[in-house]
């Protein structure tokens, strides 16, 4: 590995005189990859920051940097270098020793763009806005446009909002997430998103919602005092029916015999001041 080293090194001072072609810029992202376009056929060396992290000498690759183990390949047929699974450090100037040119690169791994997502904030009559968002924006841009014109722009906010007036309702708006490696729009149609009508519609449906949350349990109540009225009336007609019954059947059950007495009974109880005054009876 040290006369590897040393010859890497006599190979980089005597290159260092070469042609240098202009530096071209290279973009991806966390976790995705790049292939650098110069191809190295036979023998070639690929740096980063001046350091030899791979090499092809006679048709043969080998990494010489840990730091990209299993994340660096040679294309054997095309003669590139491809660059795995990068991350935010990978980022900075790269180069490619070929004989005697060395071409030179700067790569920028950016994050993922996320897709931005747009809320109603607040409408009256005269205006509506708008409130675009991401949970996440670094190095990029999150802009709105109304149709294909630029309306407002922020590198350094994640939310971005828009006040639209009661003209601009019927133009169609978007809502732009961006970073030097992609974009991701949300179109918003303002005109059935964000009209006073449809926000009046639900406010109109909140108050019959809170009117049915009021009325019901009112209507139910009256309900089932009604029942419980009803129930309590027949249950005492349903009394009074079988005590005045059981006065029948008592009337209907007498026998002769006791009618009888029952008679006598009656007849000695209305008989019974002309016995105790005879002195009266015997004057009559």
């Amino acid at each position: 590995m040290e006369m590897i080293s040393g010859g890497l090194l006599l190979i980089l001072v005597m290159t260092s005189s070469a042609d240098q072609e202009v530096k071209q810029n290279l973009i991806s992202t966390v976790g995705g990859e790049v292939t650098i376009p110069v191809p190295v056929k036979s023998r070639g060396f690929l740096l980063k920051k001046g350091r030899v992290i791979a090499t092809v000498i006679g048709s043969v690759f080998e990494i010489e940097k840990d730091d990209f183990l299993n994340r660096t390949s040679w294309d054997r047929a095309t003669g590139l270098f491809t660059l795995r699974r990068l991350q935010s450090n990978d980022s900075g100037d790269y180069a490619v020793n070929v004989i005697v040119t060395l071409v030179s690169f700067n790569l920028s791994v950016y994050d993922a763009v996320l897709e931005p997502g747009v809320t109603v904030v607040s409408v009256s009559s005269e205006r509506c806005t708008l409130l675009c968002a991401v949970d996440q924006l670094s190095g990029g841009t999150l802009s709105w446009y109304q149709g294909e014109v630029l309306v407002d722009q922020s590198s350094t906010q994640r939310s971005l909002p828009l006040t639209v007036d009661r003209l601009g309702l019927r133009s169609s708006y978007r809502c732009v997430s961006a970073n030097p490696a992609g974009n991701l729009t949300r179109s918003v149609d303002a005109n059935t998103s964000c009209t006073v009508q449809q926000r009046t519609g639900d406010e109109d449906e909140g108050k019959h919602i809170r009117l049915n949350q009021i009325v019901i349990p009112i209507v139910s109540v009256m309900v089932l005092l009604s029942i419980c009225a009803i129930v309590i009336f027949f249950v005492k007609r349903r009394k009074k029916g079988t005590h005045l019954q059981a006065s029948i059947l008592s009337v209907q059950d007498v026998t002769p015999k006791e009618e009888a007495v029952r008679d006598n009974t009656l007849y000695d109880l209305l008989q019974a001041p002309r016995i105790v005054n005879p002195t009266a009876a015997a004057r009559t």
